[in-house]
């Protein structure tokens, strides 16, 4: 039997956490998931989580919110400043959309309740391979409903990956090809391109299978995948109000629509992420903090809701602003596609 010192593991990952009890049991059941392929250390501070990584090579760090000392979030800008490209993972037992805000803006790839059943572990587990680009040699699969479209393609776009993701709803919905990271082939029915790619991400139902890559029969895109998938959830949110047909939990349309003449992704300090055609970054970006701000403050004062997004009616097309919580998106629609003027 080999030394555990020789054991060569896939991933090593350091989860922190001051409930003793809850650390074990979570530190089991991702060596169980991982069939032994994960390395988990465990420690109950985050004076011992950053001691740690002084000395190990660590991969990812899943880490809880309230600690004593340094809480979690002093922990996760700690960890952002002294490791950068390490992935980060909050996970509080209990999630609000403030917790969410403050710390994808301090520097988490994911925000996740914390799981109490063995259920609720899986998906955990799921969604952390995602993100450490991990999967089983069979094949991984997993329900919509749990891990959406678009939080996948961005996790395995942003680890670089080489996957094919097929989509189900009673039958095959299509499939996504991703190469090293960016979006090379869609294909959904007899739409193949960014039509059929913005078709798949309107999936909110179903299930997925994310299989090792192999080449698509032809490339159909070569825009990068920021600009791809910002488009698609464009395209989206317009679908709901144009003619559609059904396709199970979700509703695609089957008219073209106007496309962007201009996008820009910005985090919500105002460092710009993607800039695409956007002639006045710096304008954009002053804009989307302004009109964030102001949701912010008059949004719970007149009980509205949560703010999807905000339209502005151009000279030719509209502007559509959509503050989130971990980022700030500003697209120009142009009414002809091919006047990018306003």
């Amino acid at each position: 039997m080999p030394h555990k010192k020789d054991i060569k593991y896939d991933r090593r990952v350091l989860i922190v956490d001051d409930e003793a009890d809850y650390l074990a049991t979570m530190g089991d059941s991702f060596r169980a998931l991982s069939e032994g392929r994960w390395q988990i250390l465990l420690v109950t501070s985050a004076e011992q989580a950053l001691k740690t990584l002084e000395t190990e090579k660590i991969e990812l760090v899943v880490l809880d919110i309230n600690m004593p000392v340094m809480d979690g979030v002093q922990l996760l800008g700690s960890l952002h400043r002294l490791h950068p490209k390490l992935k980060k993972v909050v996970m509080p037992s209990i999630a609000t959309e403030e917790k969410r805000a403050a710390c994808l803006a301090g520097g988490a790839d994911l925000f996740l309740e914390k799981p109490v059943s063995p259920e609720g572990l899986k998906s955990v587990f799921a969604k952390l391979s995602e993100l450490l680009g991990w999967t089983m040699a069979q094949g991984f699969q997993g329900v919509l409903h749990s891990v959406g479209l678009p939080d996948l393609v961005q996790m395995e776009c942003l680890a670089r990956n080489s996957s094919v993701l097929e989509l189900f709803h009673e039958q095959s919905l299509g499939r996504i090809y991703i190469e090293a990271g960016q979006i090379i082939h869609a294909v959904c029915g007899e739409f193949s391109g960014e039509r059929a790619f913005q078709k798949l991400i309107t999936v909110t139902g179903g299930t997925f299978e994310l299989h090792e890559f192999e080449l698509p029969p032809e490339r159909t895109l070569n825009r990068t995948w920021e600009f791809l998938l910002g488009e698609a959830l464009c395209q989206r949110d317009q679908r709901t109000k144009a003619g559609s047909f059904a396709t199970g939990a979700e509703t695609i349309s089957s008219e073209p629509s106007a496309q962007a003449s201009e996008m820009l992704i910005c985090a919500v300090t105002g460092e710009v992420l993607y800039n695409w055609q956007s002639p006045a970054a710096a304008d954009r970006v002053t804009l989307l903090q302004k009109v964030a701000q102001r949701a912010e403050k008059l949004i719970p004062d007149l009980q509205l809701g949560k703010l999807d997004r905000v339209e502005i009616q151009l000279a030719a097309g509209r502007a559509i602003l959509q503050p989130r919580a971990d980022r700030l998106i500003f697209v120009r629609v142009a009414a002809n596609p091919a006047n990018h003027e306003g």
